[in-house]
């Protein structure tokens, strides 16, 4: 099977970027363990309704954190990266900074930094006043 590379949809890049600034209003922690169910329905919700339209987690990214690590021990990567970072809130985060450095490599728009967030929800909010 041949892969495509392709990017995650418009809609999840944006729900990812208010899931890692806002993690406790939609998962209630800062917990990979909770972010993996979370996508596990993303993922089926949009299999079932949207025929797979959208990219929910880019193909080859388990790979990728597999490399990562060194380590092809588990099934995801969400366990992956909570074996090797060992905490809860410290995978979570670092899930996120590993999906970043992959859609780097593939010359596709990252998620960003918190603080990167943190600037781009302010300066959307004085927009949306005017």
């Amino acid at each position: 099977m041949e892969r495509t590379n392709k990017d995650i949809s418009s809609v999840t890049r944006y729900f990812y970027r208010k899931l890692k600034l806002h993690p406790t209003a939609f998962l209630g922690s800062e917990s990979i363990t909770f972010l993996r169910t979370f996508m596990d329905g993303m993922v089926m919700s949009d299999s079932l309704f949207s025929g797979n339209r959208h990219v929910i987690i880019p193909d080859g990214f388990t790979e990728f954190v597999e490399w990562f690590y060194g380590d092809k021990s588990e099934r995801d990567s969400f366990a992956l990266v909570l074996k090797n970072e060992g905490d809860e809130k410290a995978a979570f985060y670092k899930w996120f900074d590993l999906l970043d450095d992959f859609l780097k490599g593939l010359d596709r728009e990252p998620i960003g930094t918190i603080e990167q967030l943190k600037k781009l929800e302010e300066y959307t909010k004085k927009k949306n006043k005017q």
